[in-house]
């Protein structure tokens, strides 16, 4: 024999489930537009990440006794196809004063730098130095190269 089921429309625990989820919702926003509005919090700093380089051949820093970056650059064995990346880190919302700085060294370089990138940006501490890197791309045009005599 079978056995008999209730069909009644409007008695099963759905509904009782939906009428409780409904009334939480109705207390849980009603708390909400009673609470007090939380402070604004100050808006993120933008995210700051290092420059693409890749990995460097050299890294100079200044630091008593050690040689001028021009003197160093002069130092190393260089190929046109890389690139020297200055980074000049600066404390604060001032980038002026670092600019200069960076300007300034690679102004010291006499034009034996070659390809050259210049990346300023916010740090924990006034910070410079200088890396040769293997991210400038295909060889230079002969014009710019300096390690090489003119070719007849």
């Amino acid at each position: 024999m079978a056995a008999g089921y209730n069909m009644r429309a409007g008695s099963g625990w759905q509904y009782a489930f939906t009428d409780m989820a409904l009334i939480l919702f109705m207390v849980s926003a009603a708390a909400l537009a009673k609470a007090p509005q939380a402070a604004k919090a100050a808006p993120p700093r933008p995210i700051v990440s290092a420059p693409e380089l890749a990995n460097p051949v050299g890294l100079w820093r200044p630091a008593p006794g050690a040689p001028a970056l021009a003197e160093w650059l002069a130092l190393q064995s260089r190929d046109p196809r890389q690139r020297l990346t200055i980074v000049a880190h600066y404390a604060g919302t001032d980038a002026a004063p670092a600019s200069a700085r960076a300007a300034a060294l690679l102004r010291e370089t006499g034009g034996m730098a070659g390809p050259v990138r210049l990346v300023v940006e916010p740090g924990d501490a006034d910070e410079i130095a200088a890396a040769i890197t293997w991210d400038a791309g295909e060889a230079a045009p002969a014009s710019t190269r300096s390690n090489e005599s003119p070719k007849p």
